[in-house]
């Protein structure tokens, strides 16, 4: 949370950050009534609690960004195949659909999918023992 919220500081000079350690200032957890960390407030609101990813956080703030990109979508013509999921088959689909000329969309939160989140693979073609992080480095 600490990491993206900075990240987003650096990138946009209309957002300001300050990260107050709560073990160092106890005054100010009592005053807030900070029952978690790490605990955001977005101009003097609580904002959320807990761990959080910059994907996250961006979604909570801007609650129309779907409803834009679905515009953005229905104004385009239609698919020849939607392609659900963004792991490795969801993306080899893509690509050879796209290769043969066919119009090709794919509906995924990311690329690399859960594959992303796993840590112990040993079930992949050719390969005896991998990581997803490995495997999806180039996505």
């Amino acid at each position: 949370m600490v990491q993206a919220l900075n990240l987003m500081a650096v990138q946009n000079p209309r957002i300001k950050t300050t990260m107050i350690d709560g073990a160092l200032f106890q005054d100010e957890v009592k005053e807030r009534q900070i029952m978690a960390v790490p605990t955001v407030f977005l101009n003097g609101t609580e904002f959320s609690q807990g761990r959080m990813s910059l994907e996250e956080i961006l979604a909570k703030i801007d609650t129309s960004g779907v409803e834009r990109e679905a515009k953005k979508i229905n104004g385009k013509e239609a698919f020849d195949m939607l392609i659900v999921g963004g792991g490795p088959a969801g993306a080899a689909a893509a690509v050879y659909a796209a290769r043969k000329g066919i119009r090709t969309g794919v509906a995924s939160e990311r690329f690399g999918g859960q594959t992303l989140d796993t840590m112990g693979i040993e079930n992949f073609i050719s390969i005896k023992e991998t990581e997803g992080p490995e495997v999806c480095a180039g996505a």
